[in-house]
């Protein structure tokens, strides 16, 4: 495995995707409320739009008409194109559970510096 450094650790914010270029793709970073950094693929996995442009949001949902819930702030990424919904944490997508998947990659932290484990 080859780990390269990306970023210092303050460079990565909560609500925000930080792209890097690794080899011909982009990783994106953020930071979940939890204060954990994750690490993405830059392509949505239904149509390849860049993820980049997309948001980090929460998980909207409802139990009965006319209110609308949200649970899990900072740890779902909706796609800017059609907006599929993808929880940073398993890389899942929320409305299909596991059929579409975020390329993941591991993460690790030593000192003030992010790397990418590949």
């Amino acid at each position: 495995m080859t780990r390269h450094r990306v970023c210092g650790v303050s460079e990565v914010a909560s609500n925000a995707m930080k792209p890097f270029a690794m080899g011909r793709g982009t990783v994106l970073l953020t930071r979940l409320p939890s204060g954990e950094i994750k690490a993405v693929g830059s392509r949505c996995p239904h149509q390849g739009a860049n993820l980049e442009h997309g948001c980090v949001t929460g998980h909207a949902y409802s139990d009965q008409p006319n209110v609308l819930l949200m649970d899990r702030p900072g740890q779902i990424l909706r796609c800017p194109w059609h907006g599929f919904e993808f929880d940073l944490s398993s890389g899942e997508s929320v409305a299909d559970h596991g059929k579409l998947r975020l390329r993941r990659f591991n993460v690790e932290i030593e000192g003030d510096d992010v790397f990418i484990v590949m």
